[in-house]
């Protein structure tokens, strides 16, 4: 019986998963990695980029070909590149292998790490103006906790995870066996390639999670 891993996407815990989880294929271990203490202990040889960090959980959990990875948002580019790595099957829920389909405003690194390292996205105003600003009802209480969450974060924290999300490294040459998105996420774009489609937005997996799980069991 294969194991599970779950990873969680930027900002999130493991509790991005509470409503999939239950749903789940049978598996000898279900292994919910919490990023935040992964980070802290990870010291990447070479380049900070999502190479080294998928590497650094490659060996700290002994990830191979016979375990399952399913992510969210950041947490399928991380699966994305331990399939890579290790020959794991990896399962994408509104994520990406192109990391310009993420949305987002900056992608230079001297001005991420400005951000992050200056504590911006942690200002109450810029906070309250994010939660204002949501267009989708179904999630507008889950993202507000997110965003909310970005006080408690350390600023290393936020600049290790803006680093794995956008610092350069060679495209994918492997593929994930299972993408499922949302066509109205606005937070990444919907995939070029092949995909199951579910409604809702970015966090699509949290309120339709049988749909998700139905298409989960379809991977071998």
């Amino acid at each position: 019986m294969k194991r599970l891993l779950l990873l969680p996407g930027y900002l999130e815990d493991s509790t991005i998963f509470a409503t999939l989880r239950p749903l789940l294929p049978p598996a000898a271990e279900v292994l919910a990695i919490e990023l935040a203490p992964e980070f802290a202990q990870w010291r990447p040889v070479g380049a900070a980029n999502v190479v080294t960090f998928a590497r650094h959980l490659a060996q700290r959990y002994r990830i191979g070909p016979h375990d399952v990875l399913i992510g969210h948002s950041m947490g399928g580019w991380i699966a994305a590149h331990l399939k890579t790595q290790t020959g794991a099957t990896a399962v994408l829920l509104s994520s990406f292998t192109d990391p310009h389909k993420v949305v987002a405003r900056a992608r230079n690194p001297l001005l991420l790490a400005l951000y992050a390292w200056s504590g911006l996205g942690r200002s109450r105003w810029l906070r309250a103006r994010a939660k204002r600003d949501y267009r989708f009802d179904e999630s507008r209480a889950l993202f507000g906790q997110l965003a909310d969450g970005m006080a408690r974060h350390s600023r290393r924290y936020v600049h290790r995870q803006l680093q794995v999300l956008f610092a350069p490294v060679p495209p994918l040459l492997v593929q994930p066996e299972l993408r499922v998105h949302a066509l109205a996420d606005d937070v990444v774009r919907p995939p070029d390639e092949p995909f199951v489609v579910i409604p809702g937005d970015h966090f699509a997996h949290y309120y339709y999670p049988e749909l998700v799980a139905e298409a989960i069991k379809s991977v071998g």
